[in-house]
Formats: C-alpha cells, structure tokens, sequence
C-alpha cells in the first residue's frame, strides 16, 4: 500500500459515505507526501531489480541517496543541533555521509561487478556499516545513563542505580505462552523450527541479564525500591535483595525519612516541597534567588484556584447563545457535567485511527437494517417477498454500503475481507430476526431515520429562556405505526449494536430519555406529518442489532436455533398497556410472547414491560 503507484483512495477521517471538498483537499495532501516518500523507494527498487552486479546495485542505491538528498539533509540536522547546543550529536551527524561514501566505495572495490541478489547485497551492507564506529570527543568527563536492563551495555562503570527492584518486576512476570505449550515447543524444536523464548527460556535469560548489569559497577551499588503503591498497598522487594544482602553482610540499608529531606538536594523536588509551605525558609531561599520567579508565581495562582462555574460569558464563548443538544449530549451532561465540557466545550479527544471498530460495525449494521426494510416496504413488505429474495435485498444493500464506504475493499488485507463477510452472515441473521417480527405484526414502518431538525420532517424540540435557546435534534432509527378507527398508534424503535436496554431508574436520573422525548415529540408535533390523524402513543423498543452467540447442542435443529436466537434478540424497551394493541404488535403475544419485552403469567395477565400512557 505504502509503495503502490496508484494513489491512495480512502477516506481520511474514517469510515465515511462520500467525500467533502475538504476530505478530498486532505486526501490530495496525504497522497503527494507519500508520493515524497514512496516515489525514490519504488525507483530503487526498480533499480536493484534491473541490476545483477554489486556495482550496478551500488550505483542504483547511491542514485537514491542523491533523489532524497541525504548528504544535504545530514548536514542541515548537524547544523541544527550545533545550534541547539549538543555538539556532541552534531559532530557524529558530520560523520556520517564521509562514512557512508567510504562503505560504498569499499564495497565496488571489493566485489566489483560479481553477481549478488537483493538479501546478499542487504546482508553484506549491513555487515560492512557494522564495523565502523562514529565517535567524537566527549563533552564532558562525567555522564550519566539509564536504560533497561534487558538494553544496558554491558561495560564496566563505577556506580550503578538499580531501581525499583520490587517482587513483580525481577523477575518479571510472565504471561501465558499462548496456542503452543511446551510439548508443542519441544516438537518443533525437534524439527529444526526455532521459536522465541517463552517460560523458564525467559527467566534464564532475565536472570543473565541481571547477573550481569550487578557485575558492572567497580566503586558502588545501589538498590533501592518502594514499598508502597500510590494506592499504599504494600509491594515487597525483589528476591535479590535478600541474596545480595546474603551474599555481603555488610551491606547497608536506609529507609526513606518522612521529612523526604534528601529531596532537597534537587531544584525541582525542593521547588516542590517549597510549594507545600509557601512562606517559609525554603520558599523564602527560592524568591531570593531570582531564576524561579514564574514558577513561583504559578504556584502562587493555583493556590487561589477554587471549584468554580463557569461564567456567562465563557459559556456563550464555548457554545453560543443557541446550543443544540442531541441524545447523546443530553446523557453526557446528565452524568457528567465535566465530561461534557471536555468533549464539546473544549473538544478534547484522543487521536485515533480509522478502525473498522465496534462503532463502525454499528453504523452498518444501522445502514442493512434500514434499507433491507425500506425496499421491503416497498415491495409490500417481508410477507410479499418470494424465497430467496430477502437474502437477495441483503446481499444488495451490503455491496451498496461497501462502493460507498469502502470502495477500496479488494485492496484491503485479506483479514479484513474475511471477518467483513463473516460480519454479512451476522446482519442477516438480524435482518431475518426483525423480517419475522414485522410479518407477524399489524404495525408496519412508517419512516426511517426519521430526522428531528430546523431542516428535519419534523421540527427540533426547543426550550426558550431570556435570550437564549436550546434545541434538542436527532433521528429515530425507525417509527412503527397502526391505524386503528382513525387512531394512529405509534411506536419509536431504536437499533442498537451493544447491549444497552431500557431502564426506567435511567429515565429518573435524565439518561436514556430520547427514545421518549421522540415518541411524545411525534404527538405533539406529527399531526401534518400523519395527515391530521389523533396520535396514540404506543411505546419504546431497542432492536438489539449485534452479534449473538448460542450455546447449544451439537445435534440442534434448525427450529431450536432460530428460537434460541429470537431469545437473545428479544426487544427491550416499555409499550402501551392495552391487550389489542400489543396483540396488533406481535400477533399471539398474549399467549407466548416471542420478539417484545413484556412478561404474561399463567393466567394471562401482563405482569411486565407495559405502562399505561399516563
């Protein structure tokens, strides 16, 4: 994908449906530098292809290093960090291309025009650079480094600093060796086929790598560890202590004083410690001295900060005098004022890629389910379609959704392309689940992604005061209606892809509330929408739209299945408490509910998952 020469054709802020001016703008950005970065690797490799001799693979490889203007670029990073001030990365920066010209001319004399492929003349490449050392006169006497354990050079200097030498980190702990054990090992070993180590394989080679950092220091050792989390939990040290203190007697050991008065010795944990009592002698010895005034200052600030609100003004600053609201920002302020500031006040989040994840695979499923019922609908609905259609409407919407959102799907891994048709098998099942539904049930579609807006079938709902406004916008996934003696009974159904269901102790606390400010909006507001008709509110269901595992027999029948599988799709949600209704709904509900969520005792009598429209 990197080295292709065709450009690249994905969308750049993810999974979307088309693309903006402004997505294409950075979609050209994003494919020119590639084109930098690819375009000199594709003629080299061309190069090296057209080439047999090391000399003509040498000149294909120096002709690369002059497209990307290496010596230029070498002497400008030296350049850089002379003026930064580290001479020392700035001299070895000086070296390199001097050094590189003397490997590649080394390398001609040496082999000449000798046949050599592209691993041999990689291997023998590396092998040369290995011999040559950059080195420059240090800038001082002293130096300081840290570094693993598993990455320190085993050099012999006079002190070392092991810390945090506690119980779970030497030895560290090891995780599971995953598909293969040690039988599996052994066997392949057997066979000439070497694995990474795992097991005892890893403790041995931490124990060398201990043994040998220990053997290092020639003047002094010192180990320490803490014995407390910052939860203050315990934490024991590691077993070498106990052998190091056996094997010297003489070993001495401190323990950390409350006072922490050896932090003095650094500037930033004093500062640290002066903060803790601002205005006395080490705070005093600070402001004396001049080179930490805008630290105190800060210091002196945050003092004075206290829990606060945010003002008017600050508030029209961030979200204006009109603020649209949408479900999802009505549950986030609701549970968490804070968060809400973060993720639409400041806008704050984290960077991610464009992943194929558990959001993503909810809009699909969100996209099949609305279109396979639309076209349905269209051709009277599920009951009116022959065998084999409906399989057939399904196929067509999910090739739609792939030449809109992922129109380079050929070109995607080969893992990717499995679990995406083995994720076509699970929308079907969905699909098939909400096809029987509505075959047994009077209440039939009536719009889809019904939209909640100034520019929506329906206006957004709004809440005026002083001089500001608040509009609460959305979509319903799907509104369901029966007419019944010129009444219109509605009911909201919202797909959701994770296990989410309805609650009313939810409702109490103002979370979970737009499936309901929907249903009662459509009243309020649906009388042109539904040609004037008296609108009954007639109840709330989640369609749980995501993949479900049954745990079954192997010997199961086809029948078993699909009622296991209508079980864990079984709605979630409130309806209207009223038998002929809930009958018109799902027929024969009253006797052996299948796909809604009330319960009916021995006697008949609906004992659960209904409400009376009060």
């Amino acid at each position: 994908m990197w080295v292709r020469e065709d450009p690249w054709t994905a969308n750049p802020d993810g999974w979307c449906e088309g693309f903006s001016q402004q997505q294409e703008e950075k979609l050209a950005v994003i494919n020119a530098l590639r084109e930098r970065v690819s375009a000199p690797l594709r003629r080299l490799a061309k190069g090296l292809k057209a080439e047999e001799g090391a000399t003509g693979k040498m000149k294909a490889l120096w002709q690369f290093l002059e497209d990307i203007s290496l010596a230029a670029q070498l002497a400008e990073r030296s350049d850089q960090l002379e003026q930064l001030g580290e001479l020392q990365r700035a001299g070895e920066y000086s070296q390199l291309w001097d050094l590189l010209c003397g490997v590649m001319d080394q390398f001609v004399d040496t082999l000449g025009e000798m046949p050599i492929d592209h691993e041999e003349f990689g291997r023998l490449m590396k092998l040369v650079l290995t011999q040559y050392d950059v080195g420059t006169i240090p800038v001082s006497l002293d130096q300081v480094q840290i570094s693993q354990i598993t990455r320190n050079e085993r050099r012999q200097i006079k002190y070392l600093f092991l810390i945090g030498c506690n119980d779970h980190v030497l030895p560290a702990v090891q995780s599971n060796t995953g598909l293969l054990g040690r039988e599996d090992r052994a066997l392949l070993s057997d066979h000439g086929i070497e694995l990474a180590p795992s097991g005892t394989d890893l403790l041995d080679i931490e124990l060398q790598n201990l043994y040998a950092t220990l053997a290092q220091p020639s003047e002094g050792l010192h180990i320490s560890w803490p014995s407390a989390d910052l939860a203050g939990n315990p934490l024991r040290p590691s077993f070498v202590v106990g052998r190091v203190r056996a094997l010297l007697g003489s070993v001495e050991s401190t323990v950390e004083q409350p006072d922490r008065a050896w932090r003095l010795s650094a500037g930033i944990p004093a500062l640290e410690m002066a903060g803790d009592d601002r205005g006395g002698e080490l705070w005093e010895y600070f402001s004396k001295s001049g080179r930490f005034d805008s630290e105190l200052a800060a210091m002196e600030r945050a003092a004075g900060m206290k829990r606060g609100r945010l003002s008017k003004e600050a508030v029209e600053t961030l979200y204006g005098r009109s603020y649209r609201m949408s479900a999802s920002r009505i549950d986030k302020i609701n549970s968490c004022h804070f968060a809400y500031f973060m993720q639409y006040g400041l806008r704050a989040k984290e960077r991610g890629g464009a992943v194929f994840d558990a959001a993503q695979i909810g809009t699909f499923l969100h996209y099949v389910l609305e279109h396979v019922t639309r076209k349905a609908m269209e051709r009277g609905g599920f009951a009116a379609l022959a065998e084999g259609e409906l399989q057939s409407l399904i196929d067509e919407v999910i090739h739609a959704y792939m030449d809109a959102a992922m129109p380079d799907f050929d070109e995607k891994e080969a893992r990717f392309r499995y679990l995406f048709k083995r994720l076509g098998k699970t929308v079907t099942t969905i699909v098939e689940n909400a096809a029987r539904e509505l075959t047994e049930s009077d209440f039939v579609p009536m719009y889809f992604e019904l939209d909640f807006s100034e520019k929506g079938q329906l206006p957004a709902v709004s809440i005026r005061a002083d001089d500001a406004a608040l509009t609460v916008v959305g979509k319903v996934d799907r509104v369901d209606g029966w007419i019944k003696d010129d009444k219109l009974y509605l009911r909201v159904v919202d797909y959701k892809s994770g296990k989410k269901s309805f609650d009313l102790t939810d409702i109490r606390y103002g979370l979970n509330i737009q499936m309901l400010l929907y249903l009662f909006a459509l009243q309020k507001e649906g009388g042109e929408l539904f040609d004037g008709r008296e609108i009954v509110p007639s109840g709330v269901l989640y369609f749980p739209a995501r993949d479900v595992l049954i745990h079954s027999h192997r010997g199961v029948t086809s029948e078993e299945l699909r009622t296991a599988m209508d079980k864990e799709l079984r709605r979630s949600g409130m309806l209207l408490s009223n038998p002929e209704v809930l009958e018109a709904m799902e027929h024969g509900v009253l006797d052996k509910p299948r796909f809604l969520p009330i319960t009916v005792d021995k006697e008949g009598s609906i004992t659960k998952g209904v409400a009376t429209a009060e």
